[in-house]
């Protein structure tokens, strides 16, 4: 592909305001839209944010930040992207990578905070004890490390919108409400879809013991 088509193919600014003016209205679609069009550049920000700061990181991090990315460009009813006003030239994906460093910054610094007090592998206990059952299991002897471990390679074999609803919920800390409005459900249907998660993540968890 030449960079006339590139450019071609790049939204223009009036595409950009009316994508803009439709996720300012709560347009579910628009979001959608929004994180599919800016993905690929979020990911690349955070990569290089990592690079830069010569720090390693797993898939997991890399994720994370991404949706806590999106999460704080549509939180507050798009507080931030509201922010954007495209002056002195700078583009709406000028933005977003502003957003997203910022992001990664704040990543970092919680974690230089929290590193003496905190252990990468404490999963919530609310999911550790879903994995409970009565009978004697391999699953009960093991520290917090390993099950943690195990939860990890479970949500990575779920179906997307399952794995989204349980990291939403239980590493972001969003209450069911909240998980509600950025995945487009009523409260009701996502209490369910929090029960059928959590009985498909249990049922691969404690099948690959």
């Amino acid at each position: 592909m030449n960079s006339e088509t590139v450019k071609a193919c790049k939204p223009s600014l009036e595409e950009n305001r009316l994508l803009l003016a439709a996720c300012f209205s709560g347009d579910r679609d628009a979001h959608e839209k929004l994180v599919r069009q800016f993905s690929d550049l979020v990911y690349r920000v955070i990569q290089h944010t990592f690079s830069v700061k010569d720090i390693s990181y797993t898939r997991y991090d890399l994720e994370d930040l991404h949706n806590g990315i999106f999460l704080r460009l549509f939180e507050n009813r798009c507080k931030r992207l509201k922010q954007y006003k495209g002056k002195n030239g700078c583009s709406l994906a000028s933005w977003i990578r502003i957003i997203a460093v910022r992001t990664v910054i704040d990543y970092f610094r919680k974690e230089s905070v929290d590193a003496l007090n905190r252990s990468k592998t404490a999963a919530p206990l609310e999911v550790i004890d879903y994995m409970e059952t009565e009978e004697p299991e391999p699953w009960a002897e093991m520290d917090r490390e390993d099950q943690w471990h195990m939860i990890q390679n479970g949500l990575e074999d779920l179906r997307p919108r399952d794995k989204l609803f349980l990291k939403l919920h239980f590493l972001e800390r969003l209450s069911v409400g909240e998980v509600a409005n950025v995945m487009g459900l009523s409260e009701s249907n996502a209490h369910s879809m929090k029960h059928r998660a959590l009985k498909r993540l249990r049922s691969k968890v404690l099948s690959n013991q």
